[in-house]
């Protein structure tokens, strides 16, 4: 099927989103992105069949080795629909739908129910994310355009820090060998909860070689505007082989997800986040290089009694009161990376990247080392080979290593004492169409 289809679209399920165009300039999208890897790390729980990946190179979460096929190795397992609608005039009417599912269980993806499902400790790999379980899970809107005004959509759409993910990360925003790829921390500038964002205005025009951003999240709260809002101001300049980003923005009552100690429940904690992105890349022959730098910060958030009434998220009750005391002192994070992407073959490409993460002392006292000063500190090395314009081979190996608190003590971690370490391997396959 290509990806223009001038056709109507039979199943179920998309029967009342898909018709015959009208113009030559209307039609409806089918794409998506089939990718499974056979992975090996060193220090791990069980591979989760609910959760985005399924595995984490994180060594906050694990203590044995495990052997299992994650999901999305390289990029993240999804279908979508998207199209346009040509209303004359030089304007459309643009909309688009994309759902994320765990290849080696076809469950969609729910970052939730692994919560809910399982400690800290285990059995399996559980985590938060943004994607839990929402049958349009990555995004979900519908806009205006026009070539020379700009495009704005509402709805459930991604961070600006997410996109810029996808191009200034040295492997591009890979679950299995990037942080900024397996931790949406990253691209939503502090809690992944904030890497897609409900209930979203989103602005994005073209101004020359700048491509400039902003989007507005509304709280939806009765009686405080501010309340669970956000904002983002994003822009982009890009010349020839050369691109330079620059981001801010601000969460208002931003929620993150963790592990309850009753089957069914999770725990929730609010915060306002704020955090800045700045990251270049340069295209020279065929050697592109990436650098980049996030800084993010957290404090206790601005209309706590507002998110105490907050009592289930993502479809399961929170045990007991949502967390808003968890930052006496303001948490700092500074992020840097870079990495070198050399193509030696049009089919055949190696890329590789280092991360460090610099924790400040925040809350640093006994029986809570996660609020220490410390570091983390990745390396990644992957081999990218395509045997066609949309299917690849890939192979990589990736390094975490923990010093110092940030996040967990993990070298005080239960039911046993953790490494400070983490290797991954994985040799996966990735198709899109």
């Amino acid at each position: 099927m290509s990806r223009k289809t001038l056709c109507t679209f039979a199943p179920l399920l998309l029967a009342g989103f898909v018709g015959t165009a009208f113009a030559d300039d209307s039609y409806v999208t089918l794409y998506g992105t089939l990718d499974l890897a056979l992975t090996h790390c060193d220090h791990c729980l069980n591979f989760d069949p609910n959760h985005v990946v399924g595995q984490n190179l994180n060594v906050t979460h694990g203590y044995q080795p495990a052997t299992g096929f994650i999901n999305g190795g390289m990029s993240a397992t999804k279908w979508g629909l998207k199209g346009q609608d040509d209303l004359g005039g030089g304007w459309k009417a643009v909309f688009l739908l994309e759902q994320g599912f765990n290849l080696p269980s076809g469950n969609i993806s729910n970052a939730a129910k692994g919560l809910a499902s399982n400690r800290s400790t285990g059995p399996n790999m559980s985590a938060d994310s943004a994607i839990s379980g929402q049958f349009f899970n990555r995004g979900a809107y519908t806009g205006l355009s026009s070539n020379t005004w700009g495009t704005l959509t509402f709805g459930r759409q991604q961070s600006f820090f997410l996109d810029n993910i996808a191009i200034f990360d040295p492997i591009l925003g890979s679950q299995a060998f990037s942080p900024m790829g397996f931790s949406g921390s990253f691209g939503g500038g502090g809690y992944t909860d904030n890497s897609r964002v409900d209930n979203s205005l989103k602005y994005r025009v073209a101004v020359g070689d700048f491509d400039l951003g902003a989007l507005y999240k509304l709280g939806g709260v009765a009686g405080s505007t501010a309340a669970q809002s956000a904002w983002e101001l994003n822009a982009v300049y890009a010349a020839g082989p050369f691109a330079v980003q620059l981001g801010v923005e601000k969460f208002y009552d931003a929620f993150s997800v963790g592990n309850s100690t009753g089957d069914g429940f999770v725990t929730a904690k609010a915060a306002d986040t704020k955090a800045y992105m700045a990251s270049a890349k340069y295209t020279w022959d065929l050697t592109t290089f990436r650098i980049g730098y996030e800084r993010e910060e957290y404090n206790d958030p601005s209309n706590p009694a507002v998110d105490q009434q907050t009592t289930s998220i993502f479809g399961f009750p929170i045990a007991g009161l949502v967390n808003v005391t968890s930052y006496p002192n303001e948490e700092a994070l500074n992020v840097y990376w870079a990495g070198i992407q050399q193509q030696f073959t049009p089919a055949f490409s190696v890329l590789s990247g280092a991360w460090k993460v610099f924790q400040n002392q925040y809350n640093c006292t006994t029986g809570a080392q996660s609020g220490c000063s410390g570091n983390l500190n990745y390396y990644a090395l992957v081999g990218d080979y395509y045997l066609s314009k949309r299917t690849d081979l890939y192979l990589g190996i990736a390094d975490a290593l923990v010093t110092g608190g940030p996040r967990n003590a993990v070298l005080n971690a239960a039911p046993t004492p953790s490494a400070n370490t983490n290797l991954q391997y994985a040799l996966g396959m990735r198709i899109r169409f």
